[in-house]
């Protein structure tokens, strides 16, 4: 049997469904090495805080190769947006607040929410600093 792909091999639509455990990997083989990768704790500080964030990372004992599942990456991920607005820096919005008496209301954009059913949760950082975090309702 022949391996090589043709052109032909292309013209038809191919369904692919992925589970969404498939991000969750328990176990990775090195993509240098071929070799089953062994879990293990890694510590990383985020650049310009003083925050560390631990994460589980799969390491090749033979060439040292780290890699992350897609649940660890968006953690870091999130980790790292986070430390941008510690550190002030990255991209920040400026919003006039509206006050009626009792309550600030600040308007966000609708791209930046993405969707309509959503819920704000809003937790202090300080008495004068807010960390907003949109969510969607379930």
């Amino acid at each position: 049997m022949n391996d090589e792909l043709k052109l032909e091999d292309f013209e038809d639509e191919i369904k692919v469904s992925i589970s969404r455990e498939a991000f969750k990997s328990r176990e990775l083989h090195c993509d240098i090495c071929n070799k089953k990768m062994k879990k293990e704790l890694l510590n990383i500080d985020i650049p310009n805080t003083y925050l560390t964030i631990h994460l589980e990372a799969f390491r090749c004992n033979k060439c040292g190769k780290e890699y992350l599942n897609g649940e660890q990456a968006k953690k870091l991920d999130r980790a790292l947006a986070i430390g941008n607005v510690i550190s002030e820096k990255g991209a920040a919005y400026i919003r006039s607040g509206n006050f009626d008496g009792y309550n600030v209301f600040v308007r966000f954009p609708a791209h930046m929410v993405r969707g309509r059913k959503i819920k704000a949760e809003i937790r202090p950082l300080s008495d004068e600093e807010f960390f907003v975090h949109f969510k969607k309702e379930e």
